[in-house]
């Protein structure tokens, strides 16, 4: 099973980020606390780490204790969704999509703006636009 986790004194928006992202793509949140990012990576094969960088988010999944994948987010919206819950991340970045297949569950969606977009807890809808 994958973890997620974040800085270990994330801002309270990040850390509800990732805590909903956890939820969508069916893994553990992990609060680190005073663990270093080591610990943290010898607890499971992959680990996704949001985290701020600057005034951005930043997603990185690692996997057996090596980065794979970096993302860095240009923005993010969170709306109330009125729809059924979807679970996974729906990347319209096909070769994104490619990046991800393989360490979470990610499908691709067909838009021409480059977003990752998931259903978290009680009603919220992420778009996370990415970084050129």
């Amino acid at each position: 099973m994958t973890i997620v986790t974040t800085s270990r004194k994330p801002l309270p928006e990040i850390r509800a980020l990732a805590r909903d992202l956890a939820f969508s793509i069916g893994s553990r949140y992990l609060t680190r606390g005073k663990q270093g990012l080591v610990d943290v990576l010898s607890l499971d094969e992959t680990v996704v780490l949001v985290t701020m960088q600057g005034r951005q988010p930043h997603l990185q999944v690692y996997r057996g204790g090596d980065p794979v994948v970096s993302i860095p987010i240009q923005s993010y919206t969170v709306v109330q969704r009125q729809d059924e819950i979807r679970r996974g991340l729906a990347v319209s970045d096909m070769p994104l999509y490619e990046e991800l297949k393989d360490y979470i569950d990610v499908f691709c969606m067909q838009k021409q703006d480059r977003e990752i977009l998931f259903d978290g807890t009680q009603k919220r809808r992420y778009t996370l636009e990415l970084a050129a």
